[in-house]
């Protein structure tokens, strides 16, 4: 049984402390790997997930899910 599961949020949600999936691998965003580009907006790992139209996939602790 799995301990977590992911779903699908917009970049802007995304926090320091929270793992994603990413190039299908999983990491753990730091607060050096969000930035603010003037041209692409919010990046995270450099990637502007489509502009905010591609979904990230973040991974939740099923304990932690809100009801």
């Amino acid at each position: 049984m799995r301990a977590f599961i992911f779903s699908e949020v917009h970049k802007s949600t995304i926090r320091p402390g929270d793992t994603v999936l990413h190039n299908e691998k999983l990491m753990t965003v730091c607060v050096n790997d969000i930035k603010k580009c003037e041209f692409m907006g919010l990046t995270i790992f450099g990637d502007s997930y489509m502009s905010g139209l591609k979904p990230v996939m973040k991974r939740i602790l099923k304990n932690d899910r809100p009801n």
